[in-house]
């Protein structure tokens, strides 16, 4: 039996605390995605790595914007209707990762359901090219979002050939619908079944703390991994702001454990576990991990 805390949002369990590092490689940082106009999820999303990852000079980058035409219940990026697509945004982005001399970078977007011909597909496919024409020894992770399971668009994003499609179930079926309003869990599932279709070494993950059972939690990792899903992080939900989804548990460190013994044990060649993991967290590890196993990319 684990242990569940309900304190309230100021009190949250100690190995939930944070380190704030506002070092130098956190300003440097900050200063080069201004420079750059570009939006990182870190920010946007109120990322708790945010002080870790950026004082290691490590990124989520977010294209297409910083408005979201979803309105997830667990998320923090702003909802609206957004700017227009910014065609230079690919260029720019990879001349960030060729400044910071990256050897992995993570892309995200928002949703783009206004964009009704690719959701934003063109957008993936340049900003992919452009890093790996610019700076082909990066490899190349891309976080998206499900583009409707448009399988037009899916097939343009795998076409520029991304090292690692990850797509995220973010939470177990049950409570899908309250928690992503305007996405589907199955059609999670039919982009990511469509990814290893089309060999993309794909990965997913979800939060534990919306209101799941643990008997859930393992059943969702059996689908991700019927359907050929590798790699797969859990992480403790966090209430972004008081208008968001409440924690309804905080799931102790030993419970991360068993559900990455468990991820290994069914056959995941990376589980990421932890209260504080998120999709992108040790992301460039995660690649090395790969490499160091031979599983290559």
């Amino acid at each position: 039996m684990i242990k569940v805390h309900n304190p309230p949002l100021n009190k949250k369990p100690s190995w939930l605390k944070v380190k704030l590092n506002t070092g130098d490689n956190f300003k440097d940082m900050k200063s080069l995605m201004s420079e750059h106009s570009l939006n990182t999820v870190c920010e946007e999303a109120r990322c708790p790595n945010i002080y870790e990852c950026w004082d290691s000079r490590t990124a989520t980058v977010m294209i297409l914007g910083d408005t979201c035409t979803r309105s997830c219940g667990f998320c923090s990026v702003k909802t609206g209707k957004p700017n227009l697509v910014d065609n230079d945004e690919p260029a720019r982005v990879a001349n960030l990762v060729e400044k910071l001399n990256l050897r992995h970078v993570v892309i995200t977007s928002v949703d783009r359901d206004d964009l009704k011909g690719d959701y934003g597909a063109r957008i993936w496919y340049e900003t992919v090219n452009e890093i790996k024409n610019k700076v082909p020894s990066c490899t190349v992770e891309i976080l998206t979002p499900d583009f409707r399971y448009h399988k037009p668009a899916l097939d343009l994003v795998f076409s520029s050939k991304p090292d690692i499609f990850s797509h995220n179930m973010e939470c177990v079926k049950r409570i899908s619908k309250g928690v992503r309003r305007n996405s589907d869990w199955d059609r999670t599932l039919n982009v990511l079944k469509y990814a290893v279709e089309n060999g993309m070494l794909t990965k997913t993950g979800m939060m534990v703390g919306l209101g799941e059972i643990d008997k859930e939690v393992f059943e969702a990792m059996d689908f991700a991994k019927e359907i050929g899903v590798e790699i797969f992080n859990i992480g403790q939900y966090l209430q972004p702001t008081i208008n968001h989804l409440p924690v309804e548990r905080y799931v102790e460190p030993a419970q991360f454990l068993k559900y990455k013994e468990y991820g290994m044990k069914i056959g995941f060649n990376v589980v990421e576990s932890g209260p504080l993991v998120r999709s992108s967290y040790h992301a460039d590890q995660q690649a090395r991990l790969y490499n160091k196993n031979n599983l290559t990319f």
